[in-house]
């Protein structure tokens, strides 16, 4: 049931994510994916019934296809002339190969020293001051000089 509500609400993400990213910001879609993340390991530490890991579920899907589509269009955006493809097998290779990897190893080795509840809040207070910190930074980069 988890991975339907993800489903659902990702799908329409992919179609609608190259707009979204060009109103709001390639960046900024970044950082709020980061935040996001926050907000769902809050409610995974929080929920006291199964049935309440279905908005974080949702929100993982918005998320996700957000997420992913606006990744491809900045590695574009960042790639030097002729690169693209290497610089989408960087994005792939990070998330899917390095991320998922040391998240599951770290994330398995927290939980049997620490438990579910508190491998979650940290996960949130890495992940709430990261999206703090670089949503600082995009403002800063934005500052007019004097």
């Amino acid at each position: 049931l988890s991975r339907l509500v993800s489903a659902l609400a990702g799908a329409p993400m992919f179609y609608h994510a190259g707009k979204i990213s060009k109103i709001v910001g390639t960046e900024m879609v970044l950082v709020a994916s980061v935040l996001s993340y926050a907000l769902r390991f809050a409610i995974y530490a929080t929920m006291k019934n199964p049935y309440h890991g279905l908005p974080a579920e949702a929100l993982r899907g918005l998320t996700f296809g957000l997420f992913w589509t606006t990744g491809t269009i900045y590695a574009h955006e960042i790639a030097p002339l002729g690169m693209s493809a290497t610089m989408l097998m960087l994005l792939n290779a990070m998330y899917g190969g390095l991320g998922q990897s040391l998240g599951a190893v770290l994330g398995g080795k927290m939980q049997s020293l620490f438990g579910t509840v508190h491998t979650f809040y940290c996960g949130f207070w890495v992940d709430l001051i990261l999206g703090t910190f670089l949503l600082g930074r995009m403002k800063w980069k934005r500052m007019p000089i004097k």
